[in-house]
């Protein structure tokens, strides 16, 4: 057990530090708690210290000859509304090498990223610059608060920020990596058990998840038609001859069979289904400006019914037109009436992302919101790859999921496409990357790119080989957002020769990694299979138990 003390000088930021420390530990799967009194702890327990005041090595080593101790020291601008402003934050920003080259935010001078001091008598160490706060900072985006758009813009103003040209860095994930890589430093050393969560129901290696934003129906009508007549003439003269002959071979479908270019349901799913994959329809649900279909269309309630039935997941796309809570909630309730469910996910049209429209989805209560990445580049828009609770003021009720390509990214410019090998290779870069951080890739391919990029079925059946490589979990974003949450129920209590694990919910899988000195011996309770240092659960039953017993 993770067992934290929290400095009472830090009292006013109580909620602020909690939420980045649970945000912390959920994600790495460790079992935590707050202590406020030396008396309550353990002899099991892992200690966290969380203060103004750094102690010396001395006094580090003084408790860790008890108990394994971490003192990570805090900086209080990183949570202050006001702390930072855009210079001091470029200012006091480092480059370090964690998992990654990593920009940690500090305004103290150090050497080395963090310290242990480990022999037979003692285990401990510090991390040199205020880790919680930095998580804090990025999860809750503070930075955003510095680059106002325009008056009713829709988005953060991206590329003013001074993390930007490290997006292709997830820098959350970075510095979880090192607080995760001390902890079982240490307790190896120790010898002292320690469960650990695995990320996902059978410790595969990374989430995938796949998406299609339904935006547009209809490519073509007749005044669409003659006005696409200069852009043929440019992409004549710029010598684009292969998405000339694209663009003009779906125009004379149109014109001859009415054949509608991006009716590309069937497309991608039957492309999934030959891959064994399934993935999340990004719907709105009435006619407006920024749609042109709404859901009274009975052909399109057909295809709906057709991707449920294929084990695919419908989504909420809530248009631009009128960003309100009255008007978002009435397009809500509209969609979980089509679905007959009382919960669904969502994602803002164009990814358009503030911090007053997180506030607003939190106030319609969604599962989950897919509406986070970059406007015209890949990379990691909150710094991580795994879902958390944003922070409206506190910390919202619904999970962010992040999104880290989307097919918008393959277009240079209106007449230019990225190149099919370098489409690829991009790709491939992220999805290795993310490997390495066992998070979530996740990506969008709107449903009209298969139309719209002339190879991208040559893409997307690359990209579905790519996932399928490597031991991956595919899963909708309502399943994993699920799966999230019902993980964080899962109690973990280690003993000297035992571990315990309660289940609140019903599983059809579950995997605890165990850091012990000997082997298992038996497993009570629910039924588990010992696979090297994990035990893999299957058909958990809500309210179940195990006790796993070990010795040298």
């Amino acid at each position: 057990m993770i067992s934290i003390f929290i400095d009472r000088k830090l009292e006013r930021f109580t909620r602020e530090i909690r939420y980045s420390f649970d945000f912390i530990f959920q994600v790495l799967g460790f079992a935590h708690r707050y202590v406020a009194d030396p008396d309550a702890l353990k002899p099991q327990d892992i200690v966290i210290l969380y203060s103004l005041n750094e102690p010396d090595e001395e006094q580090i080593k003084a408790l860790a000859r008890h108990y394994i101790t971490i003192y990570i020291a805090c900086d209080t601008k990183l949570y202050e509304p006001g702390g930072l402003n855009p210079e001091s934050l470029r200012r006091y920003m480092k480059e370090k090498k964690l998992l990654y080259p990593t920009q940690i935010i500090c305004s103290r001078g150090f050497n080395n990223v963090a310290e242990n001091y480990i022999d037979k008598e003692f285990c401990g160490g510090k991390i040199n610059f205020d880790l919680v706060g930095n998580v804090f900072y990025h999860i809750s985006g503070r930075e955003r608060g510095y680059y106002s758009g325009a008056e009713g813009a829709e988005r953060f103003e991206e590329e003013g920020s001074a993390f930007y040209t490290h997006r292709n860095t997830p820098t959350v994930d970075s510095l979880l990596w090192l607080l995760e890589s001390m902890i079982k430093e240490h307790a190896i050393h120790k010898k002292q058990a320690l469960a650990q969560k695995c990320l996902w129901p059978e410790a595969q290696t990374a989430a995938v998840l796949l998406s299609h934003s339904v935006d547009d129906l209809q490519k073509w009508n007749l005044p669409s038609l003659i006005l696409s007549i200069a852009d043929d003439f440019t992409m004549l003269f710029t010598l684009k001859f292969r998405q000339l002959f694209h663009a003009l071979w779906g125009k004379i479908q149109y014109l001859f069979t009415n054949y509608e270019l991006y009716w590309n349901f069937d497309e991608f799913q039957d492309l999934e289904r030959e891959n064994d994959c399934h993935s999340t329809f990004f719907l709105g649900t009435d006619e407006c400006e920024d749609l042109d279909y709404g859901l009274e269309d009975p052909d399109l309630q057909e295809e709906i019914q057709k991707i449920i039935g294929r084990g695919n997941d419908i989504g909420l796309l809530l248009a631009n037109d009128k960003i309100n809570r009255d008007e978002m909630m009435s397009r809500k309730q509209v969609m979980l009436h089509q679905l007959a469910r009382d919960q669904i996910g969502i994602r803002q049209m164009n990814y358009s992302q503030n911090n007053e429209i997180r506030t607003l989805h939190d106030k319609i209560s969604p599962l989950y919101s897919q509406s986070s990445a970059f406007k015209d580049s890949p990379g990691f828009y909150d710094g991580t790859t795994f879902p958390f609770h944003p922070w409206t003021g506190g910390k919202a009720g619904y999970l962010i999921l992040p999104t880290t390509y989307r097919d918008q990214y393959l277009r240079v410019n209106k007449h230019k496409i990225l190149a099919l090998d370098d489409a690829k290779n991009q790709i491939k870069s992220y999805f290795h990357q993310i490997q390495r951080t066992h998070g979530i890739f996740a990506l969008d391919f709107s449903l009209a790119s298969y139309s719209d990029i002339h190879y991208c079925h040559k893409l997307y059946s690359y990209l579905l080989a790519l996932i399928k490589s490597a031991p991956t979990w595919i899963s909708t974003a309502r399943e994993l957002s699920l799966w999230w949450e019902k993980r964080s129920r899962v109690t973990i209590e280690e003993g000297e020769y035992e571990i315990s694990v309660y289940f609140d919910d019903d599983m059809d899988h579950f995997c605890l990694q165990v850091f012990i000195d000997g082997k298992i011996r038996e497993i009570d309770g629910a039924k588990g299979k010992i696979d090297g240092n994990i035990v893999r659960f299957t058909n958990l039953k809500a309210k179940s138990f195990a006790i796993i017993r070990f010795g040298k």
